[in-house]
């Protein structure tokens, strides 16, 4: 059976590497991080993703380590209630909501149930080199600071936003043009939790385009999330430089003597060790592969957290593209062709950031009079629930496969 290599045991690495133990493939799943746990934020499991991990026999589990959010709560500067809205009603709170990593984990330990599949933490691939028959790999093993070649039938890049591993893989033009900013700042980090925190979800928005929002996690700990929708020049500079201190006071610099609960976060965005800062952005390419190596999940096609679509499409594209190399496994080239034939017109129709890319500027408003207006449509709009007569609109169909 073929061999294959996946960079990356995120969501779309781990669903892939599932999928293809079970059909007998040898799988070997490399990731930088050296061990499983991984920081990370409230994800949804909605759509076609929900009947696939129902396929793998992983509903169940995934069930139990839900958040158990009721709704969403909009609060004023005080934190008075402006408007709340239960639980799927709004796209921003849904049934099932769990933290990345739980979910990561679950996915993970059904991949390597598989003896065929093998996940090495703490390894990166350095290098990379095609021939018409094979993959040639470089990887370094950061624990024992050595270095390996190794010889794969095929690779799979899923590791993230700014995969290095993409960089290995793409031409040069590529690559430096696959990136495209939004022009929003948000930090994503874990506090420890109050009473008030549960059991909805809290927004609090301020002038300037600036949000504050906490999501419930357990009883001990709560999701929280602070989002500027301005391009800021600190702000890039200091995600670029990857130093999370230099990130955490260029975020508090923007948000502090906000109102609501601000400085509670603040102060326990500065103490926490689960914390991630990103400039917002999304990925679009001309191609999702190049010979024996493809692209999958927020490497190939991010979508961004603004259309709420990650996680369906890492756990969709891993499940198509596992279809694909399944029927035509010894023909990789053209498995990769067909994955992108048939996923590609699915991903055009939920990438795009919603009112052509104007949602972030119309929910955050940037002056005082905006957000009182934005405030009043809210309260009126909670107190007549249009929803109950509107269908779900945020679940896309696809007619999955059998693999």
């Amino acid at each position: 059976m073929p061999r294959v290599i996946i960079s990356g045991a995120g969501i779309a690495g781990t669903v892939l590497a599932y999928w293809l133990g079970k059909n007998g493939f040898h799988v070997v799943v490399v990731e930088r991080s050296s061990s499983s746990t991984q920081s990370g934020q409230i994800i949804d499991v909605e759509g076609p993703a929900q009947e696939i991990v129902t396929r793998m026999g992983l509903m169940e589990d995934i069930k139990s380590k839900v958040t158990h959010e009721a709704g969403i709560r909009f609060l004023d500067d005080s934190g008075r209630q402006i408007a709340l809205f239960p639980v799927g009603t709004t796209g921003v709170s849904n049934e099932i909501e769990i933290m990345r990593p739980a979910l990561a984990g679950v996915l993970l330990d059904a991949a390597d149930s598989f003896p065929n599949v093998v996940f090495r933490n703490g390894c990166t691939i350095q290098s990379v080199q095609q021939t018409p028959s094979e993959v040639i790999v470089d990887i370094h093993n950061k624990a024992k600071d050595t270095t390996s070649q190794e010889h794969f039938d095929m690779l799979v890049a899923s590791d993230g936003l700014r995969s290095p591993t993409r960089d290995l893989i793409l031409p040069i033009s590529e690559r430096e043009s696959c990136l495209k900013s939004i022009k929003v700042f948000a930090a994503f980090f874990s506090i420890p939790a109050e009473p008030q925190d549960r059991p909805y979800a809290n927004l609090y928005q301020a002038p300037d385009r600036r949000s504050v929002f906490t999501k419930p996690l357990t009883e001990h700990e709560t999701s929280a999330y602070l989002t500027y929708c301005k391009y800021d020049q600190k702000l890039h500079d200091a995600r670029e430089s990857r130093d999370v201190e230099l990130q955490k006071k260029a975020v508090a610099g923007i948000f502090q003597g906000l109102g609501w609960e601000t400085d509670r976060l603040l102060n326990g965005m500065m103490k926490t060790k689960n914390f991630y800062f990103e400039e917002i952005s999304q990925v679009k390419l001309n191609k999702w592969s190049q010979g024996r190596c493809v692209l999958l999940g927020d490497t190939a096609y991010c979508p961004s957290p603004l259309t709420g679509q990650g996680t369906n499409l890492a756990i969709l594209g891993a499940y198509l593209l596992a279809s694909k190399l399944v029927k035509d496994g010894d023909n990789p080239t053209k498995a990769f062709e067909e994955y992108e034939r048939d996923f590609r017109p699915y991903v055009n129709k939920v990438q795009p950031i919603p009112l052509r890319g104007y949602l972030p500027l119309l929910v955050n408003p940037d002056t005082s009079w905006g957000l009182w207006i934005q405030r009043f449509i809210l309260s009126w709009i909670s107190w007549l629930q249009p929803w109950k007569y509107f269908p779900d609109i945020n679940n896309v169909p696809y007619k999955l496969p059998d693999v």
